[in-house]
């Protein structure tokens, strides 16, 4: 209880401190393009296929348009009667207004050439514009940086007119944003509008296009944007105010950030309707064929209808959090389909960032301090960060933005903390653990170990598991040692074991200890896994198999190849740190150890390189093809045990493993007449093996069997009379 109380005290401090470190990261910037990726792809993932509100249509030059309307008014930029014409037909289909995002600062130059002012083109996109009474226009307010050439032109006053039909009082806190110069619609143009609106759009950093300016200001002014002013006339605000991140216009309550801009919540599944399409309209339209028009005009009946433009030469292509290519329309639409709807993404006050913050930290730190399980000790914090990005995305799908790489910052920061804290306070038990174990294990299983190093650090204390034990020895070693030095036994030795316990160790198994010439394994513990048995006869045959290796380096030092047998049985057995004190070993008694000892024995009375019990072949999840040995009695037991050779593994070459199988059936069939006394049949079957000498076993047997057939009562065991 005291300990886990100095262990909250300490969460509680390192929370506070994750919070100031994670604050730092955050002020410096490090955290920003992050979280930007990440709004973008909560946008393109629950945006990217939202429509634009029906309320609202996207008209759009695009390439076709420039192609198909070439042969009619020319290369572009066209005629301004093209758009006069656009704008009767919108009204002629009852739109409610058409918006232009496209800027008409300027007279046509043969106008001016003639010194008549407006070319008749002109005229009539003026005319169109007062008399459908829906037109609206766009204008950009900029800041410029003054220099020689524009000095005298920066920060004149609006023309009187102007100011008194389209800008708006600033009563309602608008900070002046330091513009000092604008563009408006010709003279003339603007006075026959319904409306003007801005079209100034910046881009974050990064260079995407995520908010906007819904107002901007003008020597005391405030001026509509183009996705707001066609609003205007249908919400009838008595006052458009701004203070505390909050826009209000009229009754309507409009989110902005911290600098005053609008988050867009785009549309990313607009379908805007071709220019080209909308005058191959007019012509048949005007060549009487009303019947087969490609846009009829009441498509457009009481919707706000934008226009710009999407072909590449016209440079208003955006990156946006959608689509990398956005027509910069889009964004205008976008807007005024928000404001329509009332749909806004709204996001976390800073107050509720770092609280955010603070707990996720918290409950970091505390469940790493609290816990003495690596496995929980890591599975909680990435279950948290895992939880709360889920939330975020949750939430993004209800229109509330919250921030997502601070508290996940903050996570990382707290596990990196409560990690360093158990290091300096902790690390003392668990490097006496890895030592002790390092001897055992291989290195990626110990990591897996010390999650639970308290239990491994109690002395004398057993517990049942069920494990597959693996003893392999070094077939008639004495002979072989007797011709030896005893350094050359000890190098011959040490070749031979840094093989083999690299096998072990790359199988995940525990290396239990060295026997003499004999090495004994384990798998299933200190770490359980469900696959025990099929890790330890994968290991064995890659023993055997790396057998040629250690042969070829002793071959190199002028020593005797050696030959090992294998076995391998699974079972309940007694685990712990056994010994004393002083001397503790880290292993498992039982009988099945015993048996596992015994199996090894009867490798070379069988000729099989590894034999393993029936436990271990009823326990094998993989495609390993085996073969029936025999059913023995082995010494110090009572009870029978079917034995099995063990001859492919799941990853062998395919001819590998059918030739296997093959040999698996046919070592099957022959063990089963042999089990049912047809001798004859039994003996040609193993004859057909070729020279095994398993199959030289069964034969002698065979014909023993038949000169003196065993006793009625006999049950096809063979009783070893040795170890």
């Amino acid at each position: 209880m005291l300990l886990n109380r100095r262990k909250l005290r300490w969460a509680a401090g390192l929370s506070l401190a994750t919070v100031a470190i994670v604050w730092a990261f955050s002020a410096m910037g490090m955290f920003t393009r992050l979280e930007w990726a990440g709004f973008d792809q909560r946008m393109h993932l629950f945006r990217g296929h939202a429509r634009l509100d029906p309320r609202i249509a996207v008209v759009l030059i695009d390439e076709p348009s420039l192609q198909a309307m070439d042969p009619l008014v020319g290369r572009y930029p066209w005629p301004r009667s093209v758009y006069a014409d656009l704008i009767d037909y919108l009204a002629l289909g009852g739109a409610r207004a058409v918006v232009f995002d496209i800027l008409f600062t300027e007279t046509e130059k043969e106008g001016a050439a003639r010194g008549q002012g407006m070319s008749p083109d002109d005229r009539r996109l003026v005319q169109a514009s007062r008399d459908s009474g829906i037109a609206y226009h766009s204008m950009q307010i900029v800041r410029e940086d003054a220099n020689d050439n524009n000095r005298s032109q920066l920060s004149q006053p609006m023309p009187p007119l102007f100011r008194r039909r389209f800008a708006l009082p600033n009563a309602g806190g608008f900070p002046e944003r330091g513009n000092n110069s604008y563009s408006l619609p010709f003279n003339g143009l603007y006075q026959a509008s319904k409306g003007v609106g801005t079209v100034g759009l910046d881009a974050d950093t990064d260079g995407i296009y995520r908010r906007a300016r819904l107002f901007q200001t003008y020597r005391g002014a405030v001026y509509p944007s183009l996705g707001v002013v066609p609003l205007l006339a249908m919400l009838h605000p008595q006052a458009v105010t701004e203070h505390d991140g909050t826009l209000h216009l009229g009754t309507l309550s409009i989110p902005l950030d911290r600098h005053g801009r609008y988050l867009v919540n785009m549309a990313g599944a607009i379908h805007p309707y071709s220019i080209s399409g909308i005058f191959a309209s007019i012509e048949a339209l005007r060549g009487g064929d009303v019947q087969h028009l490609l846009i009829p005009p009441d498509t457009f009946k009481n919707k706000i209808v934008f226009i710009g433009a999407s072909a590449a030469g016209l440079e208003d292509i955006k990156a946006t959090a959608v689509a990398n290519r956005t027509p910069g329309v889009f964004i205008h639409a976008s807007i005024a389909g928000n404001i329509l709807s009332g749909n806004f993404l709204h996001t976390v006050p800073a107050g509720a960032k770092w609280l955010i913050v603070w707990l996720l930290a918290a409950s970091t730190l505390a469940a790493i301090l609290l816990s003495n399980r690596l496995a929980w000790q890591l599975l909680v914090p990435l279950s948290i960060a895992a939880c709360y990005a889920g939330w975020c995305y949750w939430q993004f799908a209800l229109d509330r933005v919250y921030p997502l790489v601070a508290p996940e910052a903050a996570v990382m920061v707290g596990l990196l903390a409560a990690f360093t804290y158990l290091a300096f306070t902790e690390g003392r038990d668990r490097r006496r653990v890895r030592a002790m174990l390092s001897q055992y294990v291989s290195p990626a299983m110990l990591s897996q170990v010390l999650d639970r190093y308290q239990e491994q650090l109690r002395a004398e204390v057993g517990v049942r598991v069920n494990v597959s034990i693996l003893f392999s020895d070094v077939r008639a070693f004495t002979s072989i040692s007797e011709r030896l030095s005893a350094e050359q036994v000890v190098d011959l030795l040490n070749t031979h074991f840094s093989v083999m316990s690299e096998i072990i160790f790359e199988h995940q198994g525990t290396l239990d200890k060295y026997i003499g010439d004999a090495i004994m394994a384990f798998w299933g513990a200190p770490i359980p896994v469900a696959d025990h048995a099929d890790r330890a006869v994968a290991a064995a045959m890659r023993m055997q198999r790396q057998l040629a290796l250690v042969n070829r380096r002793l071959t190199e030092k002028e020593y005797p190849v050696i030959n090992i047998g294998i076995g391998v049985n699974t079972g309940e057995v007694v685990l712990g740190n056994i010994g004393s004190v002083r001397k503790l070993d880290y292993t498992v008694i039982g009988d099945n150890v015993n048996l596992a000892s015994r199996l090894e024995g009867l490798t070379s009375k069988y000729g099989c390189p590894v034999i393993i019990s029936e436990t271990t072949f009823q326990q094998l999840a993989g495609d390993i093809p085996c073969a029936p040995v025999d059913l023995v009695r082995v010494k110090g037991r009572r009870k029978p045990v079917r034995i099995y050779w063990p001859l492919a593994l799941p990853d062998d070459e395919a001819t590998t493993v059918a030739q296997a199988r093959t040999l698996s059936r046919s070592v099957t069939d022959a063990f089963e007449r042999y089990l049912h006394h047809d001798w004859a049949r039994a003996r040609d079957l193993y004859s057909g093996l070729g020279e095994l000498p398993l199959a030289e076993v069964f034969i002698s047997r065979c014909d023993e069997y038949g000169r003196q057939p065993p006793p009625a009562d006999w049950d096809g065991v063979f009783t070893q009379t040795s170890k």
